[in-house]
């Protein structure tokens, strides 16, 4: 049974996501999370988290060991020569899965979504989870994708985390507002789709990539 001061910190992390996702990570103070949260206590989260980066990486780092057993889990189950697109499955529907058992309203891609938006925030979560698109999306994808350098890799992968997060921001908050009837399965099935295609694609310019900084996925 989780203890008052798990309830508190969870409370709080709730809080936060919500107000952040709403928002944008700037425009929401300590003391508004707090009072969210229905704590009395004002500095809770000095208490809980050591302040404000602590709470930031608290809330990346929320589903990271689950989605990163889940992951390897799915690469285990995959024969010896996976194709592209049963590599980039066993890399998101452990996303997919995780955003359809959230409580409903959810807020964890539109928080995720305000995260890329704020470069402070991303360097937070690259402290977290890594570069969660390189170096070792490049490695799970060597053998898998013919005639593709590294820097076109590096740039698809770039778009890649961008695409997958603003659709699932999309598509959660239009789930809040029961406006959409889809499922986490359908658009799972779909992002699976267009991401192997994206990474797949054919190379007219080997020289032409785009230099891209690493946004870290959900």
């Amino acid at each position: 049974m989780a203890s008052q001061s798990d309830r508190a910190r969870d409370a709080l992390l709730d809080a936060a996501e919500e107000l952040f996702a709403r928002n944008g990570i700037g425009a929401v103070s300590n003391r508004r999370i707090v009072e969210h949260a229905g704590a009395a206590n004002h500095s809770a989260v000095a208490y809980h988290f050591g302040g404000r980066d602590g709470l930031l990486r608290a809330l990346v780092g929320r589903h990271h060991e689950e989605m990163s057993r889940r992951r390897r889990e799915l690469m285990e189950q995959l024969g010896d020569s996976p194709n592209i697109h049963e590599l980039v499955s066993a890399r998101l529907r452990p996303l997919f899965e995780l955003l359809d058992s959230l409580p409903k309203p959810s807020w964890r891609a539109q928080f995720m979504s305000q995260v890329t938006a704020v470069p402070s925030a991303v360097e937070v979560a690259k402290e977290v989870v890594g570069d969660a698109n390189l170096p070792d999306d490049l490695r799970f994808i060597n053998g898998a994708v013919d005639g593709i350098p590294e820097s076109g890799l590096r740039g698809r992968a770039y778009l890649l985390g961008s695409m997958v997060i603003g659709v699932c921001a999309d598509q959660e908050a239009k789930m809040n507002e029961d406006v959409n009837k889809g499922s986490w399965e359908q658009v799972g099935r779909f992002l699976i789709d267009a991401a192997a295609g994206m990474l797949g694609a054919p190379v007219t310019d080997p020289d032409g990539a785009v230099r891209y900084p690493n946004v870290p996925l959900l």
